[in-house]
């Protein structure tokens, strides 16, 4: 086991700290969303969190992932290509979460309530009609029209900010599994290369 660990200790560091990088990253989305509002967290707030995560990616990827004792000039072309090819993810970030998660938030948001609802509806009745009036009963005044096809033509459904919210984390989270896999291969074939 422990040849094991020694063995794939670059990756299973990446995953820990890729995991804690991400979860600060989830978190920051999770506050600025209360903040400031839906919309903010998914444009400039998603910047924002994204550059507090390069920060704290960068940091421990140098010393505890790929251990590099680089100083002076060396140090600054790391820390730059690590920026630069972090840079190149924040956008691909920026884009879903401004497509995935401002755009499609009323579809995104009318497919959460459906899946929900048919989890709910075959788990168990009576907690199906408490979370459809706690639906319905929202002190948040945020809602969205969802325009849905159908075989009968479009369907309009509303939805509640709730549900543009967890669906604004589903984005989130699927994003961020695309750009820590991008990230890695990066920084092993980029940034951190062994010399």
């Amino acid at each position: 086991m422990i040849k094991f660990f020694k063995k794939h200790w670059e990756v299973i560091s990446y995953l820990i700290f890729g995991v804690l990088t991400t979860l600060l990253n989830i978190v920051l989305y999770a506050l600025f969303n209360r903040l400031f509002g839906y919309t903010a967290a998914n444009s400039w707030g998603n910047v924002l969190d994204n550059i507090l995560c390069i920060l704290f990616a960068y940091a421990t990827n140098r010393a505890f992932v790929f251990n590099s004792k680089t100083r002076g000039r060396a140090m600054a072309k790391e820390f730059g290509a690590f920026v630069t090819c972090r840079l190149g993810t924040m956008v691909l970030d920026a884009a879903i979460m401004m497509i995935g998660g401002n755009l499609m938030a009323a579809q995104g948001a009318a497919w959460m309530e459906g899946l929900l609802t048919g989890v709910f509806t075959h788990l168990n009745p009576e907690t199906l009609m408490g979370i459809t009036s706690t639906m319905v009963h929202t002190t948040d005044s945020s809602a969205a029209i969802a325009v849905i096809g159908g075989a009968d033509g479009p369907t309009a459904i509303f939805v509640t900010g709730d549900l543009q919210s967890l669906w604004g984390m589903v984005v989130k989270v699927f994003s961020n599994v695309l750009v820590i896999v991008l990230n890695y291969v990066f920084s092993k074939l980029i940034i951190f290369k062994k010399k």
